[in-house]
């Protein structure tokens, strides 16, 4: 009767050896898996879409009546293809409005970094307007200065 236990436990060990390497294997390729998929959505979801608006130039209001001027170029960061594609079909319209925007502006303000902050806020204030009717859902994520001279 030993003899028949011992045999089935060296029939067993090795069985069982083979059965957590197998399980093992079945986990760790399934964590790759998995990470795989994660590492793939991050690396879609961090591609970044723009929209470069072309650099403008205007006059500006000043406190104490003396001229002053606005050099700024700047892109539009977007979440989709869809507002992306929409922002190049009407950025003539965008681009005339932006202007009557900036030149509203008062060089004093703009001249600090809340007032930069608060221009950016009110140019995506106005493309969602602006976009509103055409594309509800209009993904506007961003202002992101590339040119800003105030003189």
């Amino acid at each position: 009767m030993p003899t028949t236990t011992k045999k089935i436990w060296l029939w067993f060990i090795p069985l069982a050896l083979v059965a957590a390497a197998a399980s093992s294997a079945g986990v760790y390729t399934y964590v790759m898996r998995e990470r795989a998929h994660t590492q793939a959505t991050r690396t879609a979801s961090a591609v970044l879409l723009l929209v470069n608006v072309a650099p403008m130039t205007v006059n500006l209001h000043s406190a104490n009546d003396e001229p002053a001027m606005l050099y700024v170029g700047f892109n539009l960061e977007v979440g989709n293809e869809a507002t992306r594609k929409l922002l190049e079909l009407y950025m003539p319209k965008i681009r005339s409005q932006l202007l009557t925007v900036l030149s509203g502006q008062d060089s004093t303000a703009l001249s600090t970094p809340e007032g930069k902050k608060a221009l950016a806020a009110r140019i995506l204030e106005l493309l969602r307007r602006a976009l509103s009717t055409e594309q509800p859902d209009a993904a506007l994520l961003g202002v992101l200065y590339t040119d800003f001279i105030v003189q």
